[in-house]
This record gives structure tokens, C-alpha cells and sequence, in this order.
């Protein structure tokens, strides 16, 4: 759907708007710095620990530096709790307003989630993966084109987990109650997408059921371009893939928000 001036001004509104709304909340930021640094913390003393077993001779401690950095940023940009708040519009009727307004529904979400992220982002991951930058140390990429790729693969995960949390999310208007829906979720990203253990580390077996699977393209294929784990095609490659996950599921929650609209107006909504 194209955008015009005006609906453009409308999304950096929203943006705006919930970006702002957590100036609010400084305990709340100061409390996320302190948080993401202990993270950090535990999940290098962790991997150092490990590491110095000798268990992987092709992964090194600066390796999982850099992944920790990438998963940070990446997890700060794409969370997201659209279940819930939809069910809580749709328990209580408000849901009616969304088909009111004179904006897309998926932009409405994405433009808020985005803003809160930011502010996340840059007040509470940035800091501590500067920190770790500095303190830490993390090694460089091959090539420029190594990290270039990196970004736009990270950028392209975020649009993804949008996606997977949006169609998720859209579920609401059948299952009613929503609370386990986002474990489902941070589940399978977790699980499929090695943001929790790198997929280095996986069975063989395990690791080729995530090669068919959008979750591995959220921050871990990411984390190979840096690395330079990837041929410069290979990096291509995962670009492409990608971005076909984003257009397939893209197309998935226009589908189901389709549905989910037909299903509230036969209802009566």
C-alpha cells in the first residue's frame, strides 16, 4: 500500500508518540541498563567458561562477543506484545476502533512497537553493547561488505519477528485469551533461531530444520556475516532469503487480518 505525505506524518506520530512515552518511565530505563548489564555479564562469563573447555575449536570467545552484541540489538529493535494488547481490545470491544481509523492496522502496530524499541535501543542495549565494546573488545569484520550485509540482514530480522509476532498476534480474534501466545513465540525464536544458543551448537539434525525456517534470519545468519562465516554469494544468499521469509510472511498476516476483519464484521463487531 503506497503512503502519502500525510499517512507518512501519521506513522512518524505514532512513532514519535511512543518513543516519547517512555521518557516517562526513567526508573524503568535505569533499571533496563542495569538489567542488560548483568546480562551481559553472566552470558560472558558463561561462554568464556565454556569456551576455555576447548569444546568448539572454531568458535572463539570474541565470536560470542559479537553474537551477544547482535542478538542484544537485534532482540531491543523487534519485541513486541501485539497479543495481548489485542486481546484486550477485542475482551473489551475496542477492537471496533481499529477498523475505524483511517490507517493500516499493521502500520499502526509496527510504527508504536518501533518507537518503544528505539528508545529501548538507544537507552538500554546501545549503552551495554558500547560497554562491552570497549571493556570486552570485539573483533572486526572481514570487509566492509561483511558488515554491510550484517546490517541489512539484522534490519531484515526485525522486519521478520514483526511479521511472526504480528501474525501471532492476530490469533487473538480466535483463541480470545492471548497469554500463552508470546512464550509461544519467544519460544520459537529462541529454539529455531539460535538467539538464545548459537545454532553452531546445535545437532546437525536441528540445524537443518532452522535452514527451513524464518527464525535463524532474525539475528543469527546476522552474526555469520559479521563473522565472516559466510562466502560473500552466501551472504547474498541469506539476504534474499530474508527477504523472501519477510514477503511470504508479509503476505501470511495481510491474509489473516482479512479473515480476522470478516470474522468481527459477521460477528457483529
Amino acid at each position: 500500500m503506497a503512503l502519502n505525505a500525510c499517512a507518512v506524518t501519521k506513522y512518524t506520530a505514532l512513532f514519535t508518540g511512543a518513543f516519547k512515552s517512555r521518557l516517562v518511565y526513567r526508573l524503568s530505563t535505569i533499571t533496563g541498563i542495569f538489567s542488560s548489564g548483568i546480562f551481559l555479564f553472566i552470558q560472558y562469563s558463561l561462554w568464556k567458561t565454556l569456551i576455555s573447555t576447548g569444546i568448539r575449536q572454531d568458535v572463539s570467545l570474541k565470536d560470542m562477543i559479537a553474537y551477544i552484541m547482535i542478538t542484544t540489538a537485534a532482540g531491543a529493535l523487534s519485541r513486541g506484545d501485539i497479543a495481548n494488547q489485542l486481546g484486550a481490545a477485542i475482551r473489551d470491544g475496542s477492537v471496533t476502533g481499529f477498523l475505524l481509523q483511517p490507517m493500516s492496522f499493521r502500520l499502526y502496530q509496527f510504527s508504536s512497537m518501533l518507537g518503544g524499541n528505539c528508545y529501548a535501543f538507544l537507552t538500554s542495549a546501545l549503552p551495554v553493547i558500547i560497554g562491552g565494546c570497549v571493556l570486552i573488545g570485539v573483533p572486526a569484520p572481514p570487509s566492509i561488505r561483511h558488515a554491510v550485509f550484517s546490517i541489512l540482514i539484522t534490519l531484515t530480522g526485525v522486519l521478520i519477528k514483526f511479521e511472526i509476532i504480528y501474525i501471532f498476534g492476530l490469533l487473538a480474534f480466535w483463541t480470545q485469551s492471548t497469554w500463552f501466545i508470546d512464550w509461544y513465540v519467544d519460544a520459537a525464536v529462541s529454539l529455531f533461531g539460535g538467539t538464545l544458543i548459537p545454532l553452531w551448537f546445535y545437532p546437525e539434525g536441528l540445524e537443518k530444520i532452522t535452514r527451513f525456517l524464518p527464525f535463524r534470519y532474525i539475528s543469527f545468519e546476522g552474526v555469520n556475516s559479521y563473522l565472516g562465516r559466510i562466502s560473500p554469494d552466501g551472504m547474498a544468499q541469506s539476504l534474499g532469503m530474508a527477504l523472501g521469509w519477510w514477503l511470504v510472511l508479509y503476505g501470511a498476516g495481510k491474509l489473516l487480518w482479512f479473515a480476522a476483519r470478516k470474522k468481527l464484521t459477521l460477528n457483529g463487531g
